[in-house]
């Protein structure tokens, strides 16, 4: 192998290293963001769980699974969300006997 070669060959493999050393220290993607919200009102007997999304999430949201497995978005800042929220801490604490 010639010298242009080995000095081709060293640049392509320092690189690779360098865009794998980047690719590594790229922000983590939140599994879940919300981009379209419910305008109206979920029945409260059909909520089974909720949960926020990440605080990266470019929109503050509360996801909301329902009876039916589907899971709903809605803003956060919505007072019938954060009533249903309340609900689901207060009735998530266990007594103890």
């Amino acid at each position: 192998m010639g010298t242009a070669s080995k000095v081709v060959c060293a640049l392509l493999i320092l690189c690779t290293l360098c865009w794998h050393s980047l690719a590594q220290r790229a922000p983590a993607m939140p599994d879940k963001c919300c981009f379209n919200f419910q305008t109206r009102r979920i029945k409260r007997d059909n909520v089974v769980a909720c949960y926020p999304t990440s605080p990266e999430c470019p929109h503050q949201a509360v996801i909301f699974k329902v009876r039916n497995g589907k899971e709903i978005c809605t803003q956060a800042s919505r007072a019938w969300v954060k009533r249903y929220q309340q609900s689901f801490r207060v009735s998530s604490f266990s007594i103890p006997s």
